[in-house]
């Protein structure tokens, strides 16, 4: 499938040149309830969760995707106000995971799901559950084990590959570069990339595609 990661200029111009994306750990994503999708009713509940959500944020990393990149808001929450850009990747189906969007706390029993280690496990349904305000996101996540990632300076990274295959750029509305000064970054591994400049929708509140610019 196609995943929409929007960043700000700097972060996506690295994306590009250096052919990797930065993974999010959880203790710095923007959502505080990250990893808090159950109810924790009780204090044993409540240590035997944060001992799991502890292992988590030491040993897992996801990369956060959108179905679509035309929700203005989502250029203005992730696209730098729209100064940004939009990297466009076709994703392997079998790394990735739906985000499930739920009203209220998850209620179940901790203790048997602490006994499980599959994909049905408390941990696995933490790791993609948020809390339903966020669906307009429509979210999809790679969830990856930083042992498997590049590591540098304190920060982690997965690289181009059959799984994350970058097959267009688009420049946000308010952008102050052009379609050449990204190509310029593009390696020739990336030769075949699309790249064009987002506007705003004449009719409409979305972003779309600029007919009128040439790729460069």
């Amino acid at each position: 499938m196609r995943g929409y990661y929007l960043t700000n200029k700097h972060w996506a111009l690295e994306a590009i040149k250096l052919r990797r994306v930065k993974l999010s750990l959880f203790n710095e994503m923007n959502d505080p309830f990250e990893l808090l999708g159950m109810e924790l009713r009780t204090k044993k509940d409540r240590d035997e969760f944060h001992q799991l959500k502890e292992e988590m944020n030491q040993t897992i990393g996801v990369l956060c995707f959108s179905r679509s990149w035309n929700n203005p808001v989502l250029w203005s929450h992730y696209g730098d106000r729209h100064r940004g850009l939009c990297l466009g990747f076709d994703l392997l189906d079998d790394w990735i995971f739906d985000v499930s969007y739920e009203g209220e706390r998850l209620k179940e029993e901790i203790e048997s799901e602490l006994l499980e280690r599959d994909h049905e496990t408390l941990g696995h349904k933490l790791l993609i559950t948020k809390y339903e305000h966020w669906r307009y996101e429509d979210e999809v996540r790679m969830v990856l084990n930083l042992n498997d990632s590049v590591h540098e300076k304190g920060m982690y990274f997965l690289p181009f590959c059959n799984a994350l295959y970058l097959r267009e750029v688009i420049i946000g509305a308010r952008r102050d570069l052009s379609p050449k000064d990204v190509r310029k970054v593009i390696s020739s591994q990336d030769n075949n990339v699309r790249l064009t400049q987002g506007r705003l929708a004449f009719r409409s509140y979305r972003i779309v595609k600029n007919q009128a610019v040439k790729s460069g």
